[in-house]
């Protein structure tokens, strides 16, 4: 399966191809069956996972609670949305699911988990992003690519370079985290 470029953007169409899939064009994550369309702002369904939906729109209100900017050149941001999948998954199925958004919340009963542990290695890359761009805020990103003259905006892959967005298990529509359907399913 040949999957489709993934760029940090804001306000993106639907990608080429059908518009009924079984799998993310974007990480190849399979999507669950009769699973609830992705409705944006702008009113269109996207038929891709949450965190490839969020890579495409950095200009969500909700954003922020989403998702981070990390620093990780030497993985795509495909490959690291499917990790975000499979980790969030393995945290779903053991009803921790919460912990993917705050993943240094300490808490008494703590055993150490391999899905956590890995979220948090990789949102220890957010201050390099933040050391790199100044800013480790999606929205952040969002605004400024949503003011970028054009010629600017079609060159973000080249000039963003290494700079990824790690989702924090959570995707908001209209004020409601619907992720954990989204991950169950």
């Amino acid at each position: 399966m040949r999957l489709e470029p993934l760029v940090l953007s804001v306000c993106e169409g639907e990608p080429p191809g059908g518009a009924t899939r079984r799998s993310c064009p974007f990480c190849g994550v399979r999507l669950a069956e009769g699973r609830e369309p992705l409705f944006h702002a702008d009113g269109f369904d996207e038929a891709s996972c949450a965190p490839c939906s969020l890579v495409r729109h950095l200009e969500r209100e909700t954003i922020a609670e989403e998702a981070v900017l990390i620093w990780l050149p030497e993985m795509t941001q495909s490959a690291l949305n499917a990790l975000a999948n499979r980790a969030h998954r393995l945290l779903a199925a053991e009803g921790a699911l919460y912990l993917a958004a705050s993943p240094f919340s300490v808490t008494r009963s703590y055993v150490a988990n391999p899905a956590i542990e890995a979220i948090r290695a990789i949102e220890m890359r957010s201050a390099e992003a933040e050391a790199r761009f100044g800013t480790a805020s999606p929205r952040v990103l969002g605004q400024a690519l949503l003011r970028a003259e054009p010629k600017l905006y079609a060159e973000r892959a080249r000039r963003l370079g290494g700079l990824r967005l790690w989702s924090r298990g959570r995707f908001f529509v209209a004020g409601e985290d619907v992720y954990p359907r989204l991950i169950a399913a």
